[in-house]
């Protein structure tokens, strides 16, 4: 047991010059008092209810235990935690990006109470709300560079504050336009355009060959004669520290062939669409016809002139006309009949797509000698240039053009599916029925057999004009016309008009036919004399062949002939005047007369088909 005994002492003070003091030695309290023995307070500080070793609290009561009591023990420290910030520093989308932050204070009881936000060390800005998820938008975040957050959290009289700083970048992106980083094909020097979305944007740009020689492309200008180009783009932001770059950027540009996807070919020139989308044109240049910006004749491909992708191309007498993806229609080249722009004060020829009607969005368009004709996306056929055979249709001339209209004894018919374009007359398959209608021009029986008449449209009769069958595709030559039908599942070939050459590939005079030994066509064409077709991949061609344009060495025959050299894989073929040219394994070749650069090789001619001279081959 552990006692203690309290002792009074009563004090007398006394100065420096000797004054005494004393000891008051009375009785502390009565022994009859509980703990009190011979006159002092005794103690037991090793009570049973206590554990060894620990001392209790006296209380009020007089008993001992272990609580503290409220009134002589101090609370609990303040506590307070901030995180976020680690990953400084933060990419973020200039237009909704977020920066989160959590803060938690301890113990219970705890308030956030002020959070602020200062930019570069200026001054601090009270944010509108301070809760334990903290989230910073660029409404908060408007400036690139270093920021920092605080928080203030208070339990009673305590307080505590944490701070954490990080830097914030806007995101942003750069390249070269319609690319992505990696490997690139290219069959002629693409033109190349960087973009960067940042207005204070460093590119640095750099060109290297196979062997990685240094290569000069300034602007993107492309290195020619490279068969590998190798281009390393890297973009920073400017003046910010620490640097805010992207990732660096390779595109790694190789030389492969052209592939080839649509061939058209005019009386004197040829063109073709590239699927890259691009245009090209060669052969004949009076009045601008390539669409180049020149009148230079050209024995090579020469790109035509503007950007944009092209899905559609005819070549006409003199002059072109193509469809873009978006639907946009152009046509350059002779304007003397109004067969380029049909708008009032029009020129006499343009050597550059001209844009026609940019109200409409066009799926068709046909250039004949000296009129065109182009079918709307809501299936409106409209004409325009040359009149005189009445090839534009029974209908008026309204600013510049005609709307094709057909009376089929009383019921309009109004819309359109396919379009032809000949030398002075045009067929067309009907939206509705698939019927196939041609007008113009009849005195070789090139509208439906019959040389008699007049020019108003005229339903082909018998065959393509059946109910039971449905009229796919038309083609108009010089005095003759071509079609494919389905005729219960099976596509035949049909065609009439002038047979002077033998170009209708069948004996029934003019009227329609079906060329002999030719079946499942899937692609027909009729030049000025001649025709062609491609059936089960194999082309034919028969007719006039004065040039070589059948491309093959019989003389002028009635019967389809196989293209010579190449048995297989044609996709697309096009008749022109006294020249043919076609597509097989994605690669031109044209063949018959090769004035004026048609065949787009100076050292083709005749009837051997011959691939076009690419003019930048490494």
């Amino acid at each position: 047991m552990n006692r203690f005994a309290l002792v009074s002492f009563a004090l007398l003070s006394t100065t420096a010059t000797g004054c005494i003091f004393g000891v008051d030695t009375s009785p502390l309290c009565d022994d009859s008092e509980p703990n009190c023995e011979n006159g002092v307070w005794v103690f037991d500080t090793d009570n049973d209810d206590t554990d060894a070793g620990d001392v209790g609290d006296v209380d009020d009561a007089g008993d001992t235990d272990t609580s503290p009591d409220p009134d002589t023990d101090l609370p609990p420290d303040l506590t307070l935690e901030l995180t976020g910030g680690e990953e400084s520093p933060y990419v973020i989308d200039e237009a909704t990006g977020v920066v989160s932050f959590e803060a938690a204070c301890a113990p219970d009881g705890c308030t956030l109470d002020v959070c602020t936000l200062s930019f570069e060390g200026g001054e601090a800005v009270e944010l509108e709300s301070c809760t334990e998820t903290i989230e910073l938008t660029t409404a908060e975040l408007n400036a690139e560079g270093s920021w920092t957050l605080t928080v203030n959290a208070s339990l009673d009289e305590q307080t505590e504050s944490a701070s954490s700083t990080f830097d914030v970048r806007y995101a942003f992106d750069a390249g070269i336009e319609g690319l992505t980083p990696g490997p690139q094909t290219f069959s002629h020097p693409p033109e190349l355009t960087s973009f960067c979305t940042r207005e204070d944007c460093e590119l640095t740009i750099s060109c290297t060959d196979a062997e990685g020689g240094e290569l000069a492309c300034e602007d993107l200008a492309f290195p020619e004669g490279e068969a590998i180009v190798n281009i390393a783009l890297t973009a920073c932001a400017a003046e910010l520290e620490p640097a805010h770059c992207l990732p660096a950027q390779d595109y790694n540009f190789t030389f492969e062939p052209p592939t080839w996807t649509q061939v058209a070919t005019g009386a004197a020139h040829s063109c073709g669409i590239l699927d890259d989308g691009t245009l090209w044109c060669w052969g004949n240049n009076g009045s601008g016809r390539l669409g180049d910006g020149s009148s230079t004749q050209r024995d090579q491909p020469t790109r035509v002139a503007g950007d944009g992708v092209w899905i559609a191309v005819s070549a006409g007498g003199q002059h072109t006309c193509g469809i873009k993806e978006d639907g946009s229609l152009w046509c350059w080249g002779s304007n003397i009949r109004g067969q380029v722009n049909f708008g009032s004060n029009a020129e006499s020829s343009y050597d550059s797509p001209l844009l026609l009607d940019d109200n409409d969005v066009w799926n068709h368009v046909a250039a004949g000698n000296e009129h065109t004709c182009a079918i709307t996306e809501d299936n409106a056929l409209y004409c325009w240039g040359d009149s005189a055979s009445g090839q534009l249709g029974p209908d008026p001339v309204t600013n510049g053009r005609t709307q094709v209209e057909i009376d089929d004894g009383g019921t309009p018919i109004n819309t359109f599916v396919a379009v032809a374009a000949g030398n002075a007359h045009t067929c067309a398959v009907t939206a509705v029925g698939a019927n196939g209608w041609c007008w113009g021009s009849f005195s070789s029986g090139q509208l439906n057999g019959i040389s008699s008449g007049d020019s108003s449209p005229r339903m082909i009769n018998p065959t393509l004009s059946d109910p039971d069958n449905t009229t796919l595709t038309v083609a108009a030559g010089g005095a003759h016309s071509c079609a494919t039908v389905n005729a219960n599942g099976q596509i035949r070939t049909y065609c009439w008009g002038d047979f002077t050459f033998n170009q209708l590939g069948h004996t029934d005079d003019s009227y329609p036919g079906q060329p002999t030994n030719l079946s499942n066509t899937q692609h027909i064409t009729a030049g000025s004399q001649h025709t062609c077709a491609i059936a089960d991949e194999i082309a034919y061609c028969w007719g006039d062949n004065i040039r070589g344009q059948l491309g093959h060495s019989d003389s002028s025959t009635s019967t389809p002939t196989p293209v010579s050299e190449f048995e297989s894989d044609w996709t697309d073929i096009a008749a022109g005047t006294e020249h043919t040219c076609g597509i097989s394994a994605n690669t031109m070749y044209c063949w018959g007369l090769n004035a004026t650069g048609r065949l787009g090789n100076p050292a083709a001619g005749g009837a051997t088909p011959t691939p076009i001279a690419w003019p930048y081959t490494p």
